[in-house]
């Protein structure tokens, strides 16, 4: 059997101190907060992308919302967004049971896209504004049909 406590990596582990597990998430969220403008710039850039297919409004334009929405929503979900995660959700949800369901409606695109400029014109600031809006985009989603299974 071998002793491991002549190991070097085995006794540094073994001795005290180091990095707390809060110092290092701590640590974590200011490096990833010092990302934080250009994180919003990205998502301005994806919402002009979004806004740009509503107002084309062909197949084209289609096809690209649910990959544009997922692009928003994993930004979103990478800074403390609040209700932009949210709605970003909610129109990949919204986009892929359009999709599927073969009931493709640009209103429903058309008003979480607004929404997602609102919110983000907030600076994603959880308020009594954006939770009327979350339970808009909710009512909407509601109206389309559910995946099966």
């Amino acid at each position: 059997m071998t002793d491991l406590r002549g190991n070097s990596l085995a006794r540094k582990m073994a001795e005290p101190g180091g990095r707390t597990m809060a110092d290092a998430v701590r640590a974590a969220d200011a490096g990833l907060e010092s990302h934080r403008e250009e994180g919003m710039r990205s998502l301005a850039e994806t919402l002009a992308r979004l806004e740009a297919a509503c107002i084309a409004k062909d197949e084209e334009a289609a096809a690209l919302v649910y990959d544009l929405a997922s692009a928003f929503a994993d930004m979103a979900g990478f800074f403390d967004t609040g209700p932009l995660y949210t709605a970003a959700f909610s129109l990949c949800e919204a986009s892929d049971r359009m999709t599927v369901g073969g009931c493709w409606q640009w209103p429903s695109v058309h008003v979480h896209v607004r929404t997602l400029r609102l919110i983000l014109a907030a600076d994603c600031r959880t308020s009594e504004e954006s939770r009327l809006l979350l339970e808009g985009l909710a009512s909407v989603l509601a109206r389309l049909p559910k995946q099966p299974g």
